[in-house]
């Protein structure tokens, strides 16, 4: 089950790379995450961190990494895998960023749900990711802007 959602944002890239594309960052517009420690060097495919999100501990993994443009991760929380990704891309005048987080149910009832609720997909997924990127989208757009 995979859903992808967008927002465009009043800043250039680099301003939101900057929360985005830096995990320990994602606590500045993520309100379900805390306690984001990267485990392994630097910030790079293969790259491993932990954070709590929602008081549950998650280990994660970074599985795509392209500075300035795409950070994505897996990992796993209770019994089930899931996969997010963001991308970072210029737009006139702003940026675009596009979150898409998929699971891959392990558990039966997870997947029983996940089978009646596949047309409701949307608001299963979607609503929490437009809210987080609105989340992100006041992040950036609060800080001040760097000089041009």
């Amino acid at each position: 089950m995979q859903q992808t959602e967008s927002i465009t944002i009043d800043r250039p890239p680099a301003e939101v790379w900057a929360l985005v594309g830096d995990v320990r960052n994602w606590t500045k517009w993520l309100k379900d995450i805390s306690d984001v420690e990267l485990v392994s060097g630097e910030l790079a495919t293969g790259a491993e961190f932990s954070y709590k999100f929602r008081g549950r501990d998650v280990n994660a993994t970074v599985d795509r990494y392209e500075e300035g443009r795409v950070i994505g991760i897996g990992a796993q929380e209770k019994k089930y895998d899931f996969a997010e990704s963001l991308a970072v891309e210029p737009t006139d005048g702003g940026t675009r960023v596009t979150f898409t987080m998929g699971f891959d149910p392990t558990v039966w009832w997870v997947s029983a749900l996940s089978i009646l609720l596949v047309t409701f997909k949307g608001m299963m997924l979607g609503k929490p990711l437009r809210k987080e990127l609105e989340e992100l989208r006041i992040a950036v757009e609060s800080e001040p802007s760097a000089p041009s």
